[in-house]
């Protein structure tokens, strides 16, 4: 017979902000409506850059302030300001700026324009450097274009991971396999590293009318698809960036949801593998932090097992995207419920997917 939890844990938990003071795992970027800008100009302009930086890093998309509705709205970027400090840094003084979660998101809701969570795939990029006809792994972590990748990475919110290179990886895979996008090898000598996404990526000096430039070739393997670019920039920094705000974009259009303006949707998640009361707690605070979650409910709980009442501003499909990088809760199974199934009483509506819960 199912046992009903105590009152206090059936308490609903309304809640419409991504929190992360429970910690941050792997694939969960932290402080991603945090923006750290110049202090030059005016207070305007570095509160409009801090605006405008975590829109970017919220939608994916590197030009959003090109939207017309978006660049009007930054001319009151002071209204999405919750606090602000100044930090010396040796390139000069910074604002290292915190907005609201809630307003940025609704701004974006209001624009049709999807909303990107916190949890992220994890990106394992293979970088090699070309010289005329030598190439080579870019190794080390002081690297010009290994720090500018790292601080493009961070800029655009995407969880980089880096190979380490050692033996186990040379006898795998070469430099040429990366350079030719051989996936096979690739995705061998990728498998130790556990990543979601894997990106093959190449770098070389190009000179044209004794003008330098930088080319940067990458692609990448999804579903059975072979994405490709190319990207040419004059230094490393720029490079980098444009690199980022590309992979950003495309796993965006992938990833993030549309927030619904007419209310939530009503959906029951079954979570298996709770040994206790922290358990449940925490796989609740884990809900919480979904993007797009305004209520979370524990309805029963019996051996192990619990059942999780959601209210949610985007639709199932988001829901269980948002969800598949959180390395707590492992998809077991899904049955996504048609337009009809998805009533307003969550004790009739079928489950939406089934997770067993891990403990890190």
């Amino acid at each position: 017979m199912i046992r009903r939890l105590s009152i206090a844990l059936a308490l609903t938990l309304s809640v419409a902000v991504i929190t992360l003071s429970y910690g941050v795992s792997a694939g969960q970027v932290a402080n991603l409506y945090q923006a750290d800008v110049a202090a030059d100009g005016t207070t305007e302009q570095w509160q409009q850059r801090a605006l405008a930086q975590v829109l970017a890093r919220v939608s994916g998309n590197a030009q959003i302030s090109t939207v017309a509705e978006i660049a009007t709205e930054l001319k009151r970027a002071s209204g999405y300001i919750k606090q602000f400090e100044a930090v010396r840094h040796s390139d000069g003084n910074r604002m290292r700026v915190l907005l609201d979660a809630v307003k940025v998101n609704q701004l974006l809701q209001q624009n049709n324009i999807p909303v990107w969570g916190a949890m992220r795939p994890d990106i394992l990029v293979w970088l090699v450097q070309q010289n005329e006809a030598e190439r080579s792994f870019v190794r080390s972590a002081q690297q010009p274009l290994n720090l500018a990748l790292q601080q493009a990475f961070t800029l655009s919110a995407l969880p980089l991971l880096q190979p380490l290179y050692d033996m186990d990886d040379v006898l795998s895979l070469s430099e040429t396999d990366v350079w030719a996008g051989f996936w096979q090898q690739i995705n061998q000598a990728s498998r130790r590293y556990s990543a979601d996404v894997v990106v093959a990526a190449t770098v070389e000096q190009i000179t044209d009318n004794a003008e330098s430039t930088l080319r940067l070739s990458w692609q990448r393997q999804t579903e059975g698809k072979t994405y490709r670019e190319e990207l040419t920039a004059p230094d490393e920094e720029s490079l980098m960036l444009a690199f980022a705000a590309a992979l950003a974009n495309q796993l965006a259009q992938q990833y993030a949801s549309v927030m619904s303006a007419e209310g939530g949707a009503a959906v029951r998640l079954k979570v298996q593998q709770l040994n206790n009361l922290t358990d449940i707690v925490q796989v609740q605070r884990l809900l919480q932090q979904v993007v797009g979650v305004t209520e979370v409910t524990i309805a029963e709980f019996e051996a192990g097992t619990a059942y999780y009442q959601l209210r949610s501003d985007i639709a199932a499909e988001g829901l269980l995207n948002a969800l598949r990088f959180n390395p707590q809760l492992q998809l077991y199974a899904s049955d996504t419920p048609t337009a009809a199934q998805q009533a307003v009483d969550l004790s009739s509506m079928p489950v939406l997917a089934t997770f067993n819960y891990s403990r890190l």
